[in-house]
């Protein structure tokens, strides 16, 4: 006879069906089963603050960073996936998301001295200025597809601005994330969307590789210069590893922000007593942006490799198997945050939140966005007094990492002066 939780399961690769179901679904199996196989997802899904954040650390667990191929193309014979994805292979396993120490440590530090305060104070300007004229832009033309016509404009050219590429690049930035995002540690990608991610890895590649040499020449205060320069103890990275970085800044720092940008107002539309203590409370800003990163789940799963078999909560996990850490559950565990399902400004503990990955593998750009969205929010609630959604319900992509809608449309009503 099965037991109840036995019976249970949530199945990752219908995130887009679920919607934010999905939250309630993840709550009920950390409740049931924390460290959960799945039958449905073809995985474990691990949904407890508690076991995410040792895992999140680093050494005590069996855990891999070499999932993405893994969780990726599970389906596709190890003898085929180079021939049939030769860039995504030669790329993805190298990225410093993907790889152990001693390379993550080599590559993290060169990074680090990267993404320095001379790269951060040189877009911060740049950050405020599109911001003013995305405001401009809402007050012109209230009513409006948050998403691409205001959410996508600011991480877009923000993360242009950062790596020195030109602006002009903006559009083909929407197809790059799309591409990556609809086929990297999704369940079941298809061969289409791979073969739409192996395209995407070509064409970036052409467009960073002209930057980088242009720059090797004539360095300047981005951070492709900073990149190139990067020295550490005599070390320095080489030409595919300044790609790959460039490659992973737009995975994980341009759609990202953007799907915030937009669910973050989706979630502020919906409280706006919210919206009023932020308006009447400029100075705690960022304090209410991280909580609303916490309570909209954008992040919300990270995959891992099982490196040998191991025992975790009474589960045998064998070798080769693939673990989703679920930071949604995570954050909404009352274990560790009161009331997790409440959007709540005055919330103390904001620093435990897993959106950015603590540990090891702790976000290096979490800054930057940080930045970015407590400014636009600020400046939002500031000019306008309210926002309504005019969908009756939100829309979902199909990736499972970061989550995003298809549409927003928002309707903001202008502040009187």
């Amino acid at each position: 006879m099965n037991t109840p939780t036995e019976k249970f399961d949530v199945n990752i690769g219908h995130a887009a069906q679920l919607g934010n179901g999905i939250l309630a679904e993840l709550n009920k199996l950390r409740e049931m089963d924390p460290v959960h196989w799945s039958e449905a997802s073809g995985c474990w899904l691990v949904t407890r603050f508690e076991d995410i954040n040792k895992a999140l650390e680093g050494d005590e667990l069996p855990l891999s960073y070499k999932r993405l191929v893994a969780a990726t193309l599970p389906h596709v014979p190890e003898a085929d996936r180079e021939r049939l994805y030769p860039t995504i292979m030669k790329y993805m396993p190298n990225w410093i998301i993907d790889v152990d120490p001693p390379v993550h440590t080599r590559l993290r530090k060169l990074l680090m001295v990267s993404f320095n305060k001379k790269v951060m104070d040189n877009v911060r300007p740049f950050v405020e200025e599109r911001v003013a004229l995305l405001m401009d832009k809402l007050k012109q033309k209230p009513e409006v597809e948050f998403g691409e016509e205001i959410g996508r404009l600011l991480p877009g050219s923000v993360i242009l601005k950062l790596l020195g590429v030109p602006q002009e690049h903006l559009p083909r930035l929407r197809e790059w994330s799309a591409a990556f995002n609809s086929a990297i540690a999704v369940p079941g990608v298809s061969h289409e969307a791979l073969m739409r991610c192996e395209n995407a890895f070509i064409d970036m590649n052409k467009v960073f590789a002209e930057v980088i040499e242009l720059r090797r020449v004539k360095p300047e205060a981005d951070l492709i210069s900073a990149l190139i320069s990067a020295n550490e103890a005599g070390d320095k990275l080489s030409h595919e590893e300044m790609l790959g970085a460039c490659q992973l800044i737009i995975v994980a720092g341009h759609d990202t922000t953007h799907n915030s940008l937009s669910l973050g107002v989706a979630a502020l539309s919906q409280h706006p007593e919210y919206w009023d203590y932020m308006y009447r409370n400029p100075d705690k800003t960022m304090q209410c942006t991280l909580e609303l990163i916490r309570y909209m789940a954008m992040s919300t799963s990270q995959p891992r490799f099982v490196s040998e078999d191991f025992e975790w909560h009474g589960k045998q996990l064998k070798k080769g198997q693939v673990v989703f850490l679920m930071h949604a559950a995570g954050n909404r565990d009352p274990r560790v945050f009161p009331d997790p399902e409440k959007l709540d400004y005055t919330r103390p503990n904001l620093d435990l939140s897993l959106s950015f990955s603590p540990g090891a593998h702790h976000c290096i750009g979490h800054l930057l966005a940080k930045l970015q969205l407590a400014h636009f929010l600020g400046e939002l609630v500031k000019h306008f007094e309210s926002a309504e959604m005019l969908d009756p319900e939100l829309h979902f992509q199909p990736q499972i990492a970061f989550r995003g809608v298809h549409d927003l449309n928002m309707r903001f009503k202008v502040r009187a002066k």
